[in-house]
């Protein structure tokens, strides 16, 4: 997959659902490599599935941004 993002890494928070998911999914048609991060497991690991099966690259991080520790 060749896009304008290649070889560059997003970080995309509340990327589970909604304009957080809908960023993440345009970043990687792009080309960039994600690190999708928010709370819910499942969900995060629906939208990882989402990029990957359009050709791009996704990784996953459960993470509460609130909660300083």
């Amino acid at each position: 997959m060749a896009g304008r993002l290649d070889e560059r890494v997003a970080i995309v928070t509340g990327s589970s659902r909604g304009i957080g998911r809908a960023i993440a999914l345009a970043l990687g048609a792009e080309g960039a490599t994600l690190v999708l991060a928010a709370r819910s497991s499942a969900k995060l690991e629906e939208t990882a599935d989402l990029v990957r099966r359009a050709g791009g690259r996704a990784e996953t991080v459960v993470t509460e941004l609130t909660d300083e520790d």
